[in-house]
């Protein structure tokens, strides 16, 4: 035989003359192949546990392994708020201990502050007594006035001004009546004779 061959059905529609349906009915019946064997079972079978694609939920019908050990592992809500439990926890512990390193960091600062005033006070008292303890002694220190002017006993003596000597105690302008002691009589220095 030559030409073309065409196959046709005893009877019935040719299965790509169907019309098609998005959403089978729960009494239509869907071929499958289960266990090796071809079989017709209920469309409502076959979708039951079926969750759509946006805003529907799952009760019941998937199970979750309660350690999720890769990325895409499904785990149940127990699990995640544990997870978050563990991790507030965490955190809390990690910002409470460095509040704590940084109380008392600072509690050592203001004790080193204080510790530092103290030496610096102790410091300046030992060298005030140790200059006083000099003063008068043989090759002891002397005192200079905030002017620059020798001292002896509290009061200024002398000064420098161009390279000259200058008598700064105000002398008395009468005889005081100690011997060896100066006043000046009319701008010319006289010793007591007591």
């Amino acid at each position: 035989m030559s030409g073309s061959t065409t196959n046709t059905t005893a009877s019935g529609i040719a299965l790509s003359s169907l019309s098609s349906t998005d959403t089978p009915k729960a009494t239509d019946l869907v071929f499958g192949i289960f266990d090796g064997q071809g079989q017709f079972v209920p469309q409502s079978k076959v979708w039951a546990g079926a969750v759509d694609k946006q805003g529907d939920t799952v009760e019941g019908a998937l199970s979750a392994a309660y350690e999720a050990t890769e990325p895409e592992h499904l785990v149940p809500k127990s699990y995640v708020d544990a997870q978050g439990d563990k991790i507030a926890a965490s955190v809390t512990g990690a910002a409470a201990a460095q509040v704590t390193a940084a109380q008392t960091a600072a509690q050592n600062a203001q004790t080193s502050e204080t510790n530092a005033k103290n030496a610096e006070s102790g410091a300046a008292n030992a060298a005030s007594t140790a200059i006083n303890a000099q003063k008068g002694a043989p090759n002891g220190v002397v005192a200079i006035s905030a002017n620059g002017h020798l001292m002896l006993d509290g009061q200024e003596l002398f000064g420098v001004q161009n390279g000259h000597l200058i008598f700064v105690l105000p002398l008395p302008t009468s005889d005081p009546g100690v011997a060896n002691a100066w006043w000046n009589n009319g701008g010319t220095i006289y010793i007591s004779q007591g």
